[in-house]
């Protein structure tokens, strides 16, 4: 499944992270895989038009298709939450998500997190009829150990990619520690699968940050050092998009924030909270600095440079998300035609 891919994102269908995704050239569509955690779309009435979202965004290509576990049960009246909550039944191997898939003609189902054998073997079934493949996304602090099961329940389906993923967290060798064993155990049961090996470690905090910093990302160190031990492997690099988990708010005005990504690192740009710069002031220094002309051109980039306080570019935290994102995200798949003649404005 994973055939000239270089690069493996795992999303959320959030209004910044589809747009970010909407944005990347046609190249690097091509040379990406998106994994996208459904959601309810801000304020549908129905659940499709998250989907609608999704497809517009990946313009025909493969993409992974799985649940956000954390939207689950959401307090909503919208008929939306509803149909997304109806996904998360067990019953008949998950049938309503399975059923919701195969309407989507290019969504590959990600397994449902299970300790039933017998929903498993169901799961397997599904995914073996609907014959497009099959993600099992085994993540770091699950209860259920996805990988060791589902090796223990032959027949697993062609194309079944397995994305062993270290979760959220600043330090590198915790996210080794755990990735290594769990990869080695894959390729001692199949040694020709395809593997993808992602994290995240996207700060959680910039409160130490006044003017520019440049802080290390762990993820491709993480690949690299499953990599040096199973060379052989068939092994591709994944990560979050440079996105991290939800944090609750604490109240308080957000100081201006532009973060500019870079292959192994994020250089950020934060204004004084005492201060009166603002977003234009910001991605000026951004824009000026040396790390900047190394960002390829794209659609990220560009809205740096048009911020301009007028209402263009950078406005304010969710557009310099999805800016972020679409830089990262363009940097990680290698693509050398990183920016379309005809990319049209994104329509919420």
């Amino acid at each position: 499944m994973l055939a000239a891919k270089t690069y493996v994102p795992l999303l959320k269908s959030r209004i910044s992270e589809v747009e970010a995704y909407h944005h990347l050239s046609a190249q690097a569509k091509e040379l990406t895989f998106p994994i996208f955690l459904l959601r309810p779309w801000p304020n549908a009435n129905h659940l499709r038009l998250a989907i609608d979202r999704i497809l517009s965004a990946t313009q025909g290509h493969p993409f992974g298709l799985g649940l956000d576990d954390g939207r689950r049960a959401y307090p909503s009246k919208k008929p939306a939450q509803q149909e997304f909550d109806r996904l998360f039944d067990p019953r008949g191997g998950y049938g309503n998500f399975y059923n919701f898939v195969e309407e989507i003609d290019t969504a590959v189902p990600v397994l449902r997190p299970t300790s039933n054998a017998n929903e498993l073997l169901q799961q397997l079934g599904r995914a073996i009829d609907l014959d497009r493949g099959l993600v099992v996304h085994q993540q770091r602090g699950s209860l259920v150990p996805l990988t060791e099961t589902i090796l223990s329940l032959p027949p697993i389906p062609n194309d079944t990619v397995f994305v062993v993923d270290a979760a959220w967290s600043r330090d590198g060798l915790q996210m080794q520690s755990w990735a290594v064993p769990v990869v080695d155990r894959l390729i001692q049961s199949l040694p020709a699968a395809e593997i993808v090996v992602m994290g995240s470690s996207f700060p959680d905090s910039f409160s130490h940050i006044v003017g520019n910093r440049e802080e290390v990302a762990h993820e491709f160190a993480l690949f690299s050092a499953v990599r040096q031990r199973y060379q052989e492997a068939n092994l591709t690099f994944g990560d979050w998009g440079s996105t991290r988990l939800p944090q609750s708010g604490g109240g308080g005005t957000i100081p201006p924030r532009v973060d500019i990504p870079r292959p192994a690192s994020w250089h950020i740009f934060r204004a004084d909270p005492d201060g009166d710069e603002d977003y234009t002031s910001i991605a000026h220094d951004a824009a000026g600095h040396a790390c900047f002309p190394n960002v390829p051109d794209c659609w990220g980039k560009r809205q740096v440079v048009a911020t301009d306080g007028t209402g263009q570019g950078i406005t304010g935290p969710k557009m310099n998300t999805s800016s972020r994102i679409n830089m990262h995200l363009t940097i990680q798949s290698d693509a050398t035609i990183t920016i379309d003649l005809d990319d049209e404005p994104y329509i919420d």
